[in-house]
């Protein structure tokens, strides 16, 4: 007996979970059991709402990665700082579960900063970010990397340089995250 009233306060605490989603979420009720299944601890809730309005998507298109990597962020889905190899813009890529970065290489020779842009995991992210020099942790682990290298995403690099539509795409997708 004690089985079945275990199991039916779940279903219920499910249930009623699930009118809460479609309430607070303007969900319709299977979106509202993914999004449950997903995230079970409405306490996580409002997370799960900052990700998505700061990536400018749906709140069902986040997943918990999307959430992880955020907070291991700082709460930042893009950023721009700069360095001594010049200023770095990055921004979080949801649907490639990557980093999208793009740098103005500085370099004495040359007058005009050269763009380069590369495909990072969360993990390389992350070291990165917790590095002490941007730009020691750049000549060490990112340029020359042949690893990361992904022909859809990295650019700048002798004989592949960067086409100037990917980074207006770049630029636009960066400017839309908040």
């Amino acid at each position: 007996m004690k089985k079945f009233m275990v199991a039916d306060l779940i279903k219920d605490l499910r249930k009623n979970s699930i009118l809460r989603a479609m309430e607070r979420f303007d969900l319709n009720r299977a979106n509202a059991e993914i999004f449950v299944d997903d995230f079970p601890n409405e306490s996580t809730w409002a997370d799960v709402e900052e990700v998505a309005e700061s990536l400018g998507v749906d709140i069902t298109d986040v997943e918990d990665d999307d959430v992880e990597n955020y907070m291991e962020m700082g709460r930042e889905n893009k950023g721009s700082l700069e360095s001594s190899i010049g200023p770095i813009q990055w921004i979080y890529d949801n649907k490639l579960k990557a980093y999208l970065i793009l740098a103005y290489l500085t370099f004495e020779i040359d007058e005009d900063p050269k763009p380069v842009m590369y495909k990072l995991s969360p993990q390389m992210m992350k070291k990165w970010n917790n590095s002490k020099s941007f730009g020691e942790y750049w000549n060490a682990n990112i340029r020359k990397n042949v690893e990361i290298e992904d022909d859809e995403w990295a650019c700048g690099c002798n004989p592949n340089p960067c086409d100037p539509q990917k980074i207006d795409r770049f630029n636009t997708r960066f400017v839309s995250i908040s």
